[in-house]
C-alpha cells in the first residue's frame, strides 16, 4: 500500500525538506489562482472546544517544536482556523525539531513552540532560555525498546545505566540469553538523547565501544528491527512517537523498575522516566501566540491535548 504524505514526512524525520518546499510553492499557486476559495473553512456549529481562539490561516502564528508534537501542532491549527489537512501540514514547512525550535523562538523566527526539553548545551547557548516563557502542556516518557524475540521484558534504571556505560555487556547479566548487548543511541543534540541524559545519565561519559549512534527517531526504531542479531539490540525513544507516530510490529516496550510505559502510568508518574513537554512563547510572540498558549493550558485546552492521544500536564 502506498505511504501517505504524513507517513513519508514522519519517516523523513524532518518537515523542512525540498519536497515540502515544492509542495508549499504549489499550494501558493493554487491559493493565488483562487481555485481554493479561501484558506479557512466554516467552524462546526457544535464546536467541542467553545473557548478555543479562532483566527484565519494567515493570522495563525509561526509554530515550531519537537517531531513528537507534530500531530498536536497540526490538530491545533486545524481546530483554530478550520484549514485542511494539507494546509496544516504545509504550515510546518519551517519545522526544525526540538533544540533548534528554542533558538527560533528566542530569535523571533517562531512565535510559539510545542517542544520537549532543551539540552543543557542549548540552554547555555541561549543564556538559560532567558526571555522565553515555558509552561508544561503535556507529559511523555523515555522508553526502551527491544525485539520481541528477546526474553527480557524489563530492566531497572540501574541496569540501563550500566548497559550504556559499558558495565553490563551481555543479556545474561539481566536475565536474558548469553548474547552481547548492542545498545543503540541518538546523537547528542536530539530530544530523546536530552531526556536520556536528564533522566538517567547526567553528564556521565557514554563510551563508544558498544554503541551505535543513529540519526532520527525513526532511524533508531528501524535499526532495532533490521539489525542482523535483532534479539541483541536495545534502543530508546519517546513514548508517543514510538507508540502512535511510528509504531512497528516486532518491537516491545520494556518495563522500567517493574512499570510498563502506558498513558496511565505516565499520567500518574508511576512510570519512572517521565518528563513534561512545553508550550513556549518569547519576547517576539504576538497576541495570537499568547492566546493559543493560554488556551492550551486551560482546562479545555488540556482536554484537547488528551483528545489528540497525548498525556496532558494537568495542573501547572
Amino acid at each position: 500500500m502506498p505511504e501517505s504524505r504524513k507517513q513519508r514526512k514522519i519517516k523523513a524525520g524532518t518537515i523542512n525538506t525540498s519536497a515540502s518546499k515544492a509542495a508549499a510553492a504549489a499550494l501558493a499557486v493554487v491559493l493565488a489562482s483562487g481555485a481554493w476559495a479561501g484558506s479557512c473553512f466554516a467552524q462546526d456549529s457544535e464546536d467541542p472546544y467553545p473557548s478555543i481562539p479562532h483566527m484565519t490561516y494567515e493570522e495563525y502564528p509561526e509554530v515550531d517544536g519537537s517531531l513528537a508534537c507534530v500531530p498536536l501542532m497540526e490538530a491545533l491549527i486545524r481546530q483554530v482556523t478550520g484549514c485542511s489537512e494539507a494546509q496544516a501540514e504545509e504550515s510546518l514547512i519551517n519545522f526544525s525539531n526540538t533544540n533548534p525550535s528554542y533558538e527560533r523562538l528566542k530569535m523571533g523566527e517562531a512565535e510559539l513552540i510545542l517542544s520537549y526539553e532543551a539540552s543543557e548545551e542549548y540552554k547555555k547557548r541561549l543564556d538559560q532560555l532567558e526571555g522565553l516563557e515555558l509552561s508544561p502542556v503535556g507529559k511523555d516518557a523515555l522508553v526502551f525498546l527491544a525485539n520481541e524475540a528477546n526474553p527480557v521484558d524489563g530492566l531497572t534504571r540501574g541496569q540501563i545505566h550500566d548497559i550504556y556505560t559499558g558495565t553490563i555487556t551481555n543479556w545474561k547479566e539481566v536475565g536474558g540469553e548469553d548474547l552481547p548487548i548492542r545498545a543503540f543511541q541518538r546523537r547528542e543534540a536530539s530530544g530523546s538523547q536530552t531526556l536520556m541524559r536528564l533522566l538517567l545519565m547526567g553528564d556521565e561519559e557514554i563510551p563508544e565501544k558498544q554503541m551505535v549512534r543513529i540519526e532520527g527517531m525513526e532511524g533508531l526504531i528501524d535499526a532495532l528491527l533490521e539489525y542482523d542479531n535483532s534479539a541483541n539490540a536495545l534502543g530508546y525513544s519517546v513514548y508517543y512517537y514510538a507508540s502512535s507516530m511510528y509504531h512497528q510490529d516486532g518491537l516491545k516496550f520494556l518495563a522500567v523498575d517493574g512499570i510498563k510505559p502506558v498513558n496511565d502510568t505516565i499520567r500518574s508518574g508511576q512510570y519512572p522516566l517521565t518528563n513534561p513537554f512545553y508550550v513556549g512563547i518569547g519576547e517576539h510572540s504576538g497576541e495570537n501566540a499568547h492566546m493559543l498558549a493560554d488556551w492550551l493550558l486551560s482546562e479545555e485546552g488540556q482536554r484537547f491535548v488528551e483528545d489528540q492521544g497525548y498525556v496532558a500536564a494537568g495542573e501547572n
